[in-house]
């Protein structure tokens, strides 16, 4: 019997009324302390449990207060990810949520309040824990935004300018796909985005969630600028196929897992697209450069 499990859940407060009545000549003070010591953690909690089932089969575990049930539904990766009601064997990760940061329920103490920042960083991981599994698309680590039928890919690592680019091209009129995935067809070529909300960084407290991010059918790619934010940079300069097949590749989610999907997949939006190296300005005046060379105009060189 598993004394942390929902059907077996122990009753803190009836510990300790009945330790006072059998033993009313034993102190209780500091009682409380010695048994959540020795209790699990989420003894005193009850934990409404969800399974969800990646597309290679494999099983995640979320144990949240079932007050914050809802909002886990709001965050569940809209692709990818089967939710479950009843129990999924063998899980491979289990994730919980404490009032301050994610956690291992049933190893470390629940919640019923968790930060915004615990919430981000439960999304991030079962978005990541989804997208690794996909057995038929590939996922880049890039933006995805749509101007005239065609779409601008902008693959980089967190905090590189991916957000923050995608919010402009929305200012700028684009549709933006995703701020965080592009889903290649590795058959097609074709892409489209991982919807969520686009992600604006504060100095202090939470990202603001923008939802402007939009659903496609899937699109040919007409270019890749693997570009960050550095204002004292020296701009972005072509490069050729060959070379954004690689830049692409090193930010493919599953370019070890399924190394010919991959391959596959990247070399056919590569082979088709313009690409762009380097750094850029300030993402109003970076958008429209990158828009024109969408369109054919300029030659893939960022004015000073």
């Amino acid at each position: 019997m598993n004394p942390s499990s929902p059907s077996h859940a122990i009753d803190f407060h009836h510990i300790l009324w009945q330790f006072k009545v059998h033993s009313p000549d034993c102190p209780i003070e500091g009682l409380t302390g010695r048994l959540l010591r020795i209790l699990p953690y989420d003894a005193a909690v009850e934990l409404k449990r969800v399974w969800g089932v990646a597309e290679d089969g494999g099983v995640v575990e979320v144990a949240l207060a079932p007050a914050l049930i809802p909002e886990l539904e709001r965050r569940w990766p809209l692709l990818g990810l089967e939710r479950r009601e009843k129990a999924v064997e063998p899980v491979e990760a289990r994730f919980g949520l404490s009032d301050s940061w994610m956690i291992v329920p049933d190893r470390e103490p629940s919640g019923t309040h968790p930060s915004s920042e615990a919430w981000d960083h439960l999304e991030t991981e079962l978005t990541l824990f989804a997208v690794s599994r996909l057995t038929r698309l590939v996922a880049v680590h890039s933006a995805a935004i749509a101007w005239k039928g065609k779409v601008l890919v902008v693959p980089g690592r967190p905090e590189a300018g991916k957000s923050t680019l995608a919010l402009a091209a929305h200012e700028a009129g684009a549709a933006v796909l995703s701020d965080e995935y592009t889903l290649i067809d590795p058959d097609t070529g074709l892409v489209t985005g991982w919807g969520r909300s686009v992600r604006r960084r504060r100095l202090n407290g939470p990202a603001e969630l923008i939802d402007i991010a939009v659903p496609s059918e899937p699109l040919p790619v007409g270019s890749i600028a693997i570009v960050h934010h550095d204002p004292g940079g020296d701009g972005w300069h072509p490069i050729s196929h060959a070379q954004a097949t690689i830049e692409v590749l090193s930010h493919t989610i599953c370019s070890r897992s399924r190394p010919g999907d991959a391959l596959d997949a990247v070399l056919k939006i590569a082979s088709g697209a313009e690409s762009v190296l380097g750094s850029r300005g300030e993402a109003s005046e970076a958008i429209v450069q990158l828009l024109g060379l969408l369109e054919g105009r300029g030659e893939g060189t960022a004015r000073e």
